[in-house]
Protein backbone atom coordinates (compact mmCIF):
# COMPACT_ATOMS: atom_id res chain seq x y z
CA UNK A 1 0.00 0.00 0.00
CA UNK A 2 2.97 2.48 0.87
CA UNK A 3 4.80 1.54 -2.06
CA UNK A 4 2.11 2.50 -4.53
CA UNK A 5 1.09 6.21 -2.04
CA UNK A 6 4.75 7.19 -2.84
CA UNK A 7 4.13 6.25 -6.61
CA UNK A 8 1.44 8.27 -6.60
CA UNK A 9 3.11 11.07 -4.61
CA UNK A 10 5.66 11.43 -7.19
CA UNK A 11 2.87 13.30 -9.66
CA UNK A 12 3.13 16.40 -9.49
CA UNK A 13 -0.46 16.83 -9.93
CA UNK A 14 -1.30 14.85 -6.91
CA UNK A 15 1.53 16.19 -4.79
CA UNK A 16 -0.52 18.21 -2.79
CA UNK A 17 -3.93 15.88 -2.54
CA UNK A 18 -1.99 12.79 -0.78
CA UNK A 19 -0.88 14.14 2.08
CA UNK A 20 -4.65 15.71 2.80
CA UNK A 21 -6.21 12.27 2.27
CA UNK A 22 -3.54 10.73 3.95
CA UNK A 23 -4.34 13.30 6.99
CA UNK A 24 -7.59 12.62 6.67
CA UNK A 25 -8.03 8.84 6.93
CA UNK A 26 -5.92 8.95 9.73
CA UNK A 27 -7.99 11.37 11.69
CA UNK A 28 -11.15 9.01 10.91
CA UNK A 29 -8.83 5.81 12.15
CA UNK A 30 -7.31 8.03 15.12
CA UNK A 31 -4.07 6.72 14.86
CA UNK A 32 -1.03 8.49 13.52
CA UNK A 33 1.86 6.34 14.32
CA UNK A 34 2.83 3.43 11.66
CA UNK A 35 6.27 1.24 11.38
CA UNK A 36 7.66 1.49 8.14
CA UNK A 37 10.84 -0.29 6.58
CA UNK A 38 13.62 2.04 5.54
CA UNK A 39 16.27 0.84 3.65
CA UNK A 40 17.32 -1.58 6.38
CA UNK A 41 15.72 0.01 9.03
CA UNK A 42 12.54 -0.10 10.96
CA UNK A 43 11.14 3.44 11.94
CA UNK A 44 8.80 4.13 14.05
CA UNK A 45 6.64 7.37 12.56
CA UNK A 46 3.96 9.91 14.12
CA UNK A 47 2.06 11.15 11.10
CA UNK A 48 1.19 13.84 12.33
CA UNK A 49 4.34 15.61 12.30
CA UNK A 50 5.72 16.97 8.77
CA UNK A 51 8.90 15.76 8.61
CA UNK A 52 7.60 12.22 9.30
CA UNK A 53 5.02 12.29 6.90
CA UNK A 54 7.78 13.56 4.10
CA UNK A 55 10.03 10.41 5.36
CA UNK A 56 6.15 8.15 4.84
CA UNK A 57 5.53 9.51 1.34
CA UNK A 58 9.43 10.09 -0.25
CA UNK A 59 11.10 7.24 1.55
CA UNK A 60 14.33 10.12 2.09
CA UNK A 61 14.45 13.32 4.47
CA UNK A 62 17.86 15.40 3.93
CA UNK A 63 18.75 12.50 1.10
CA UNK A 64 21.75 15.04 0.44
CA UNK A 65 22.83 15.83 3.63
CA UNK A 66 23.58 12.28 4.89
CA UNK A 67 25.00 11.22 1.73
CA UNK A 68 27.37 14.02 2.40
CA UNK A 69 27.99 13.45 5.58
CA UNK A 70 28.07 9.73 5.41
CA UNK A 71 31.01 10.54 3.02
CA UNK A 72 33.10 12.30 4.72
CA UNK A 73 32.54 10.03 7.98
CA UNK A 74 33.67 7.04 5.67
CA UNK A 75 36.79 9.00 4.27
CA UNK A 76 38.08 10.31 7.24
CA UNK A 77 37.56 7.26 9.57
CA UNK A 78 35.27 9.15 12.46
CA UNK A 79 34.84 7.56 15.00
CA UNK A 80 31.59 8.75 16.96
CA UNK A 81 28.40 10.47 15.50
CA UNK A 82 27.21 13.63 17.94
CA UNK A 83 23.32 14.18 17.03
CA UNK A 84 21.98 17.43 18.53
CA UNK A 85 18.27 17.80 18.01
CA UNK A 86 18.26 14.36 16.89
CA UNK A 87 14.19 14.44 16.81
CA UNK A 88 12.97 10.95 16.31
CA UNK A 89 16.20 10.18 15.27
CA UNK A 90 16.92 9.50 11.43
CA UNK A 91 20.27 11.08 10.99
CA UNK A 92 21.38 8.50 14.27
CA UNK A 93 19.54 5.56 12.36
CA UNK A 94 21.10 5.78 8.83
CA UNK A 95 24.09 6.44 10.22
CA UNK A 96 24.54 4.06 13.10
CA UNK A 97 26.52 1.59 10.97
CA UNK A 98 29.05 4.35 9.94
CA UNK A 99 30.42 5.36 13.11
CA UNK A 100 31.58 3.27 16.77
CA UNK A 101 28.98 5.44 19.13
CA UNK A 102 26.21 7.67 18.76
CA UNK A 103 25.23 10.37 21.47
CA UNK A 104 21.97 11.31 20.18
CA UNK A 105 20.33 14.64 22.06
CA UNK A 106 16.29 15.08 21.76
CA UNK A 107 14.97 17.63 24.57
CA UNK A 108 10.81 16.96 23.90
CA UNK A 109 9.75 13.79 25.22
CA UNK A 110 7.65 12.92 23.08
CA UNK A 111 10.27 12.58 20.69
CA UNK A 112 12.48 11.56 22.88
CA UNK A 113 10.49 8.28 23.44
CA UNK A 114 10.06 8.00 19.77
CA UNK A 115 14.03 7.76 18.96
CA UNK A 116 14.04 5.37 21.71
CA UNK A 117 11.21 3.57 20.09
CA UNK A 118 13.28 3.17 16.83
CA UNK A 119 17.06 2.55 18.85
CA UNK A 120 14.61 -0.58 20.67
CA UNK A 121 12.91 -1.65 17.00
CA UNK A 122 16.12 -1.84 15.56
CA UNK A 123 17.69 -3.62 18.49
CA UNK A 124 20.75 -0.88 18.45
CA UNK A 125 23.41 -0.55 20.99
CA UNK A 126 25.75 1.88 20.34
CA UNK A 127 23.37 4.93 20.07
CA UNK A 128 22.78 6.85 23.95
CA UNK A 129 20.01 8.72 23.94
CA UNK A 130 19.72 11.90 26.11
CA UNK A 131 16.39 13.81 26.84
CA UNK A 132 17.65 17.18 27.23
CA UNK A 133 18.85 20.25 25.00
CA UNK A 134 22.90 21.24 25.02
CA UNK A 135 23.70 24.47 25.60
CA UNK A 136 26.15 26.89 27.71
CA UNK A 137 23.78 26.88 31.19
CA UNK A 138 22.53 23.96 33.18
CA UNK A 139 18.63 25.33 33.88
CA UNK A 140 15.19 24.75 32.98
CA UNK A 141 14.07 26.59 29.98
CA UNK A 142 10.83 26.56 27.67
CA UNK A 143 11.32 25.56 24.44
CA UNK A 144 7.94 26.85 21.64
CA UNK A 145 6.16 25.96 18.50
CA UNK A 146 3.72 27.93 16.47
CA UNK A 147 1.56 25.14 16.21
CA UNK A 148 0.71 22.11 18.66
CA UNK A 149 0.56 19.46 16.44
CA UNK A 150 3.87 19.74 15.62
CA UNK A 151 6.68 17.87 17.14
CA UNK A 152 9.44 18.90 15.02
CA UNK A 153 11.12 22.84 14.71
CA UNK A 154 10.79 23.31 18.59
CA UNK A 155 12.85 26.23 19.61
CA UNK A 156 14.85 27.43 23.08
CA UNK A 157 12.54 30.70 24.21
CA UNK A 158 13.88 34.01 24.00
CA UNK A 159 11.96 37.43 23.52
CA UNK A 160 14.52 38.46 21.15
CA UNK A 161 14.36 36.04 18.53
CA UNK A 162 13.08 37.16 15.33
CA UNK A 163 11.12 34.12 14.62
CA UNK A 164 8.85 34.18 17.37
CA UNK A 165 8.03 38.12 16.22
CA UNK A 166 6.24 36.23 13.43
CA UNK A 167 3.24 35.49 15.98
CA UNK A 168 1.14 36.37 18.67
CA UNK A 169 2.37 35.35 22.24
CA UNK A 170 -0.93 33.98 22.83
CA UNK A 171 -0.70 31.56 20.01
CA UNK A 172 2.82 29.84 20.07
CA UNK A 173 2.56 26.75 22.34
CA UNK A 174 5.35 26.03 24.68
CA UNK A 175 6.88 22.99 26.70
CA UNK A 176 9.42 23.19 29.96
CA UNK A 177 12.82 21.30 28.97
CA UNK A 178 16.02 21.05 31.26
CA UNK A 179 19.33 22.57 28.85
CA UNK A 180 22.58 21.32 30.31
CA UNK A 181 26.41 22.15 29.11
CA UNK A 182 27.83 20.13 26.32
CA UNK A 183 31.16 19.98 28.05
CA UNK A 184 29.88 18.12 30.91
CA UNK A 185 28.36 15.48 29.25
CA UNK A 186 30.76 14.67 25.83
CA UNK A 187 34.25 14.28 27.45
CA UNK A 188 36.25 13.63 24.38
CA UNK A 189 39.81 14.15 23.53
CA UNK A 190 41.53 13.46 20.67
CA UNK A 191 38.96 11.64 18.90
CA UNK A 192 37.19 12.09 15.01
CA UNK A 193 34.13 13.17 15.63
CA UNK A 194 30.84 14.29 13.56
CA UNK A 195 28.37 16.52 14.72
CA UNK A 196 25.41 17.67 13.65
CA UNK A 197 23.60 20.52 14.76
CA UNK A 198 20.21 21.24 14.73
CA UNK A 199 18.83 23.61 17.01
CA UNK A 200 16.46 26.64 15.82
CA UNK A 201 18.91 29.67 16.29
CA UNK A 202 20.27 28.26 19.81
CA UNK A 203 23.56 26.93 18.15
CA UNK A 204 25.74 29.66 19.65
CA UNK A 205 24.95 28.57 22.79
CA UNK A 206 25.35 24.62 22.23
CA UNK A 207 28.72 25.51 20.88
CA UNK A 208 29.99 28.22 23.79
CA UNK A 209 28.87 24.91 25.56
CA UNK A 210 30.86 22.88 23.41
CA UNK A 211 34.00 25.12 23.66
CA UNK A 212 36.31 22.13 25.14
CA UNK A 213 35.35 19.48 22.87
CA UNK A 214 35.16 21.13 19.81
CA UNK A 215 38.89 22.19 20.67
CA UNK A 216 40.40 19.09 21.81
CA UNK A 217 39.19 16.83 19.19
CA UNK A 218 39.69 16.58 14.78
CA UNK A 219 35.57 17.55 14.39
CA UNK A 220 33.52 17.55 11.37
CA UNK A 221 30.20 19.38 11.57
CA UNK A 222 27.19 19.70 9.90
CA UNK A 223 25.02 22.75 11.54
CA UNK A 224 21.91 24.13 10.49
CA UNK A 225 22.04 28.05 9.71
CA UNK A 226 19.57 30.60 9.31
CA UNK A 227 20.36 33.97 7.50
CA UNK A 228 20.35 35.84 10.40
CA UNK A 229 22.52 34.17 12.82
CA UNK A 230 25.16 33.13 10.01
CA UNK A 231 28.00 35.59 9.86
CA UNK A 232 28.13 34.87 14.20
CA UNK A 233 28.61 31.60 13.38
CA UNK A 234 30.95 31.73 10.98
CA UNK A 235 33.01 34.07 12.83
CA UNK A 236 33.00 32.00 15.67
CA UNK A 237 33.88 28.97 14.23
CA UNK A 238 36.54 30.63 12.30
CA UNK A 239 37.86 31.91 15.52
CA UNK A 240 38.30 28.70 16.81
CA UNK A 241 40.00 27.32 14.01
CA UNK A 242 37.30 25.52 11.47
CA UNK A 243 37.13 26.40 7.78
CA UNK A 244 34.36 26.41 5.66
CA UNK A 245 34.28 23.33 3.72
CA UNK A 246 30.46 23.40 1.59
CA UNK A 247 27.18 23.53 2.71
CA UNK A 248 23.46 21.99 0.85
CA UNK A 249 21.07 24.58 1.44
CA UNK A 250 20.32 25.73 4.97
CA UNK A 251 23.25 23.08 6.19
CA UNK A 252 26.47 24.19 6.64
CA UNK A 253 29.89 22.03 6.86
CA UNK A 254 32.81 23.02 8.68
CA UNK A 255 35.95 21.05 9.87
CA UNK A 256 39.39 21.67 11.83
CA UNK A 257 41.41 18.73 10.40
Amino acid sequence: MRKVIILLYQIKLLRRLIPSILKIFLKVKRNYKTIIQHNSLLLNLNLKNPIDREIYLKDKYEKDQIYYLEKLILKDSLEVFIDIGSHMGFYSMNLQSKVGEIYSFEPIKENYNQLIENINLNSFENIKAFNFALSNKNDEVEMWVPDNNKTGGYSIYDKNDVELKKYAIKSIYKKKIFQKIGDQILKFENKKIAIKIDVERHEKKVLEGLIKLINSNKILMQIELFEEKKEDIFNFLIKNNYKYIHNIQKDYYFKNY
